[in-house]
C-alpha cells in the first residue's frame, strides 16, 4: 500500500481523500493493522493498473513527478487531480493512446 501510495507521489491524506476513508485509516492499513473494504480494495486496483501502464511508458522514480506535474493533456491539470477528481479513468484513456517504450532488451 505504502509503494503504491510513494510511487504516485501522494500523501496519506490524498490517498485517503482519493478512496474516501480516513487518513488514520489509510495509515491502518500500511501498518498492517487492517483491511480495505471492498470498495477501497476496487479503488486501489484501479491504482495498481494505472501504475503498471504508466511503468510501462515511463521509468518507475519518474512517475511521482509526472503524477505532480501539469499536463496539457488534462486541461493544465495534474494528473494526480485528475485522479483525484475523476479516478484512474481519463488517464488510462490517455495512456492508450501513447506507444510503449521500446524494450531495449534486444
Amino acid at each position: 500500500m505504502r509503494k503504491l501510495r510513494l510511487a504516485f507521489g501522494l500523501s496519506q491524506e490524498r490517498l485517503a481523500r482519493l478512496v474516501g476513508v480516513s487518513v488514520r485509516t489509510v495509515a491502518r492499513w500500511e501498518g498492517g493493522q487492517s483491511q480495505p473494504s471492498p470498495l477501497a480494495e476496487r479503488q486501489l486496483r484501479g491504482l495498481d493498473t494505472l501504475g503498471r501502464q504508466l511503468s510501462r511508458l515511463m521509468r518507475p522514480d519518474s512517475v511521482g513527478e509526472w503524477m505532480n506535474r501539469p499536463n496539457v493533456r488534462f486541461g493544465g491539470r495534474s494528473p494526480n487531480q485528475v485522479l483525484l477528481s475523476d479516478g484512474p479513468e481519463p488517464i488510462l484513456r490517455q495512456l492508450q493512446e501513447v506507444p510503449a517504450a521500446p524494450d531495449d532488451k534486444g
